[in-house]
């Protein structure tokens, strides 16, 4: 997939998510095959006034999206200047965030019920910058006022590279389902790219948008959480075109141990403890007697009494489901596994 002048990997995306997508997340989601991570959600004032303390972007991390929210058109492309002069490889315009604080601003999804406004703001951005400019909508306002097919038209009119749509509209915030047939129509309304989004938590469903739609690809948020792996695209086209088999308990604490060590390199021990447990959480959630480990895990504060819990919890889930043991004792460290170079 192409957007702009930047060639990506593959057409696998993860969607930008407060909290979320910090630098160790991006990394790892790089790592399992996205081709593109977008940052957590910016605020153009608060860019404008701190700067490099409020957006940091890592030399080696390619291609990154800086995603921006905000209403005033001269802040925007002035932030939008700003990212790209720190490194962003392309600028994303958040027009779909449903939620009441961003929206009360006239950000977010708001924007969508104010489509001069909206042309407004995608002219001045793209004036200013030369890297891909691309926008991420929903469907529309409610029920009553379905415009993304409208905005799209309008985004392509002033040379946005590509639009990320998730079809629920803003009052439906993420209940319900999302309404696929409506990236169809967006991607048969433009000749740009089109990335769908919205109701993919595995491989398979990834490659079932593609199919239903014809999107150009597709932008992965709540279900990377605890799932690193959906982005492997490959793995949909196991076992005759059949959703592929989840990951392994061995495979799921693996998976904890080298994202504890990213956040680790990235923010310190500390920092890391504290920021793996809500992690955690998602790559064992639905697991026998999780509800009890969750709630010993909020008590932990160091890093060898938080992977003892971890083993503990796996070991017991692996006698549960008579599995073979993950590794021998005399090479087991304290997190289960062989401890990973930092």
């Amino acid at each position: 997939m192409k957007l702009g002048n930047l060639q990506l990997s593959s057409n696998l995306v993860l969607a930008p998510m407060s909290g979320i997508t910090d630098y160790p997340f991006r990394q790892l989601a790089r790592e399992m095959g996205c081709s593109l991570a977008f940052t957590e959600m910016v605020s153009t004032e608060g860019l404008l006034r701190k700067g490099e303390s409020f957006l940091k972007i890592k030399e080696d991390e390619y291609p990154v999206s800086v995603q921006l929210f905000g209403s005033d058109p001269d802040i925007l492309t002035e932030a939008a200047q700003m990212a790209e002069g720190m490194g962003a490889d392309a600028i994303d315009i958040n027009m779909g965030c449903p939620a009441k604080q961003v929206v009360k601003t006239g950000a977010g999804a708001d924007l969508m019920r104010f489509p001069e406004k909206v042309k407004g703001i995608l002219v001045g951005v793209r004036k200013k910058v030369k890297n891909p400019v691309t926008i991420k909508i929903r469907s529309g306002w409610d029920g009553e006022h379905i415009n993304a097919v409208e905005i799209s038209k309008i985004a392509e009119d002033c040379g946005i590279d590509a639009i990320s749509i998730h079809p629920r509209t803003r009052v439906q915030g993420f209940r319900g389902r999302a309404d696929w047939s409506l990236i169809r129509e967006v991607k048969r309304a433009v000749h740009i790219p089109v990335i769908g989004n919205g109701d993919v938590t595995t491989p398979f469903l990834a490659k079932k948008m593609l199919e239903e739609t014809g999107c150009d690809g597709v932008m992965i948020g709540r279900g990377a959480l605890g799932n690193p792996w959906i982005f492997c695209l490959k793995n949909s086209e196991n076992c005759g075109g059949e959703p592929a088999r989840p990951p392994s308990l061995e495979e799921r604490q693996r998976m904890i141990h080298h994202h504890f060590f990213l956040i680790q390199a990235h923010c310190g021990e500390k920092g890391a403890v504290k920021k793996i447990q809500k992690h955690v959480y998602w790559y064992t959630k639905g697991f026998p007697g999780c509800a009890s480990f969750h709630s010993k895990l909020s008590g932990l504060k160091e890093k060898n009494a938080l992977f003892e819990a971890i083993y503990s919890y796996f070991d017991f889930l692996q006698r549960r489901s008579q599995c073979p043991s993950f590794a021998s004792a005399k090479n087991r460290s304290v997190t289960g596994l062989e401890e990973e170079a930092s």
